[in-house]
């Protein structure tokens, strides 16, 4: 990518090239074992692809046959997930899944009085609740998910301060984080 692609990070499989996937990670989770795994993917992409190839085959992606920037997009989801930060759950899920995926989650006492007080309708979906508890929360903490363009939502849970910060980081490398 030439001078300007290192100065600016934007280098394809260059060692800052990623940086923000460790950014990403370091605002949502203080896990030091999901940052760990993170610096060994960015350090040695080569080998954590081919050890977690299993990951993006059931994702159904091809480690040689997919690029960079989508399997470091993965890699941060599952890490994530593997240290207690996200939870997947379905597009349809029923309340009942929402509420056991947030309990699930590691930060859960950042929302847990707030939503255990809701009265969420059974009748809503993933969207409309993910609203009424953001809504709830007074941007103290918000629930969203990890855009992985597929019809699964990786939930998360992030402190209030973090969401523009997470989404500016997400957009300037063409992924999403969202709040409901």
């Amino acid at each position: 990518m030439g001078l300007f692609g290192n100065l600016f990070g934007k280098k394809e499989g260059g060692k800052g090239g990623f940086s923000y996937i460790s950014e990403i990670a370091k605002l949502l989770t203080d896990n030091e074992t999901v940052h760990a795994n993170l610096k060994f993917a960015l350090d040695t992409p080569d080998k954590y692809f081919s050890e977690n190839e299993w990951r993006y085959a059931e994702r159904g992606f091809v480690v040689g046959k997919t690029d960079r920037k989508t399997l470091y997009w993965l890699a941060l989801v599952d890490e994530l997930a593997e240290g207690g930060s996200v939870f997947e759950v379905d597009y349809k899920c029923e309340l009942d899944e929402f509420r056991g995926a947030l309990e699930r989650l590691s930060n859960y006492g950042m929302i847990e009085s707030v939503f255990s007080s809701l009265d969420l309708s059974e009748d809503g979906d993933i969207e409309v609740w993910g609203e009424e508890l953001n809504a709830s929360l007074g941007e103290k903490a918000f629930v969203g998910y990890i855009d992985i363009d597929s019809d699964s939502y990786p939930l998360v849970i992030m402190d209030g301060g973090a969401l523009d910060k997470l989404q500016r980081l997400a957009a300037d490398n063409d992924h999403k984080i969202e709040g409901f």
